[in-house]
């Protein structure tokens, strides 16, 4: 059943990027549920770049190869400065 397809196209929602090569430019997303979802930063709609560990709002999107990330704009880094 796709029960929860329905709900992958409707709002934002908030997660964490766990991974991103930015030699593939391809990484993985983890919503509160704990539901990942892989990405490519072609879908990440700020001028900002994703790095592992900043935290983002997504719409998660069904396609035929599962469940993926769209739409995608960094809240915060993971990267904290050394003198902050």
């Amino acid at each position: 059943m796709n029960d929860t397809a329905s709900d992958w196209n409707e709002e934002f929602m908030k997660g964490k990027v766990l991974h991103f090569d930015p030699d593939t430019k391809a990484g993985l997303i983890k919503d509160h549920r704990g539901a990942e979802f892989p990405f490519s930063d072609d879908q990440v709609i700020s001028s900002e770049d994703v790095q592992t560990g900043d935290e983002v709002n997504f719409r998660p999107k069904g396609s035929k190869k599962g469940p993926f990330a769209s739409q995608i704009v960094p809240l915060t880094s993971g990267h904290k400065s050394a003198t902050g």
